[in-house]
């Protein structure tokens, strides 16, 4: 008993255990980062500024790992990855034969969003900058620029509509989170309690980069540079955030 709990401890080694106590129980997927490494060391093709969202509650298929290509920028939340069938099991005691399954490649492309708890089956290839919504179970091949989801998952719509619907709510949703917190504490919100909507209100200097956008999290990582480059190139709507506050929507009819 002893000299498994050593091996268990001298694993992650007890810098990280003390840093990081999940590691005692998930010693290779604890986070992100040795997720990544566990599965690349496993055959397992990952590409850069990916992230896996809660990394012990992901499956990602132990005995297939060299099935499994996932690309750059990519972000999976608590996702199951299974790239074998074992249901053949079944055909032994049923028809006295064995016809066991070779498994099937999965490969994930870059800049894809894989929702909570989606389910990626063998046999499935997905293209560059594709969503899938939570809990889809997804087959087959699914083209690049489209967002899917259900089960079993089916296009939704493409990448580019769901981006222009997402642009019209644009100061609805900013609305709504500043509403939000009016409701909830009973004051108006503070600058960083309204986190990524500081686009729509921030001077474009650098201390306003520093004091407000530098440390929010994107896709795992602060200081993201890509999001310091959309801050700079980009121009807010409101000229000051007091501005913002005494926003209201107008609706029009026809």
């Amino acid at each position: 008993m002893l000299k498994k709990l050593f091996e268990i401890l001298k694993n992650p080694g007890i810098g990280t255990l003390l840093k990081h106590p999940k590691a005692l129980f998930y010693p290779n997927t604890f986070d992100n980062e040795h997720l990544i490494a566990y599965l690349r060391a496993n055959g397992a093709k990952i590409g850069e500024n990916t992230i896996f969202i809660n990394p012990s509650k992901s499956f990602i298929d132990r005995g297939r790992m060299d099935y499994i290509t996932i690309g750059s920028n990519c972000c999976l939340s608590s996702v199951a990855i299974i790239a074998h069938d074992y249901s053949w099991y079944t055909f032994l005691d049923a028809f006295d034969d064995m016809l066991p399954d070779p498994g099937g490649e999965i490969s994930i492309g870059n800049n894809c969003f894989i929702g909570f708890q989606a389910c990626i089956l063998k046999g499935t290839t997905i293209g560059d900058n594709v969503i899938i919504g939570a809990r889809a179970v997804v087959k087959g091949k699914i083209p690049s620029n489209t967002v899917w989801a259900g089960v079993p998952a089916k296009m939704v719509c493409t990448l580019e509509e769901l981006y222009e619907k997402r642009k019209e709510t644009r100061l609805s949703d900013a609305v709504y989170r500043r509403e939000h917190i009016r409701k909830i504490k009973g004051r108006n919100p503070t600058i960083e309690e309204m986190g990524m909507f500081g686009f729509l209100f921030l001077e474009r200097t650098e201390e306003m980069y520093e004091k407000y956008i530098k440390n929010i999290i994107f896709n795992g990582v602060k200081d993201a540079p890509n999001v310091k480059n959309n801050f700079f190139a980009t121009v807010p709507i409101f000229s000051s955030f007091e501005e913002f506050l005494s926003y209201e929507i107008t609706h029009t009819t026809d």
